[in-house]
């Protein structure tokens, strides 16, 4: 996230209703699971799946290679990302050329890839890479918004192990406390892996905004 740039006030309800609206909207529904803390593994290994398998979609009826121009989901790579290529590789992916969500370089110091999720009201994420990891991360709302913060921060803490491959931290932006999620990848990850935590980051920002808050808010 470049330090110098203030994002808009994040919206929580109408994110929500605009995401809710589209899932039901794919025929999509709602499932909570309570599972003791020795099933998570397996929980998280399930949704990992499941995703990878959505990412994927249906293969094409008359193809066995892939559109010319774009870069194999699942190859391996043998050098690092940088931002320059791994942001001319997510241009070239469906969820791209289909307008679930665009991508651009912002240029700096440090340059970042910011990628608006259209599918997740125009959520934007925003993705750096350094020398060991790759960073992919949402601002949610200003700290000093949050009412009993001290509280909130410890029932945070505790519901990030119910909130698949992601975490939640607070970030500086131009002199301002945000909370953010995020999570962290290697830097020979491969495509397929990058579009799985954005999709799952999303899902979990959305859902920071609204059930956790709402949540907090039940047990206050």
């Amino acid at each position: 996230m470049p330090p110098t740039a203030r994002p808009s006030a994040v919206n929580a309800a109408e994110r929500t209703r605009a995401w809710r609206d589209a899932r039901r909207r794919m025929g999509l529904v709602k499932l909570e699971l309570w599972v003791p803390p020795a099933a998570r593994a397996d929980i998280q290994a399930a949704v990992r799946a499941i995703l990878i398998a959505s990412s994927r979609g249906p293969a094409p009826a008359h193809s066995t290679s892939p559109t010319r121009g774009t870069r194999p989901m699942d190859q391996v790579i043998d050098i690092d990302w940088t931002v320059k290529t791994l942001s001319e590789a997510l241009q070239t992916t469906a969820l791209a050329r289909e307008g679930e969500m665009t991508v651009r370089v912002m240029e700096g110091a440090d340059p970042v890839v910011r990628i608006v999720m259209h599918e997740h009201g125009d959520l934007p994420i925003y993705l750096s890479v350094g020398a060991e990891q790759i960073v992919v991360s949402a601002l949610l709302w200003p700290v000093d918004e949050q009412e009993d913060r001290h509280a909130f921060n410890e029932f945070l803490l505790k519901a990030q192990k119910i909130v698949p491959l992601s975490n939640f931290g607070i970030t500086t932006v131009a002199g301002r406390d945000y909370y953010e999620v995020f999570g962290e990848l290697a830097c020979k990850t491969t495509l397929q892996t990058v579009l799985i935590e954005l999709r799952m980051l999303a899902e979990n920002a959305i859902r920071a905004a609204s059930d956790l808050r709402d949540s907090f808010s039940a047990a206050a």
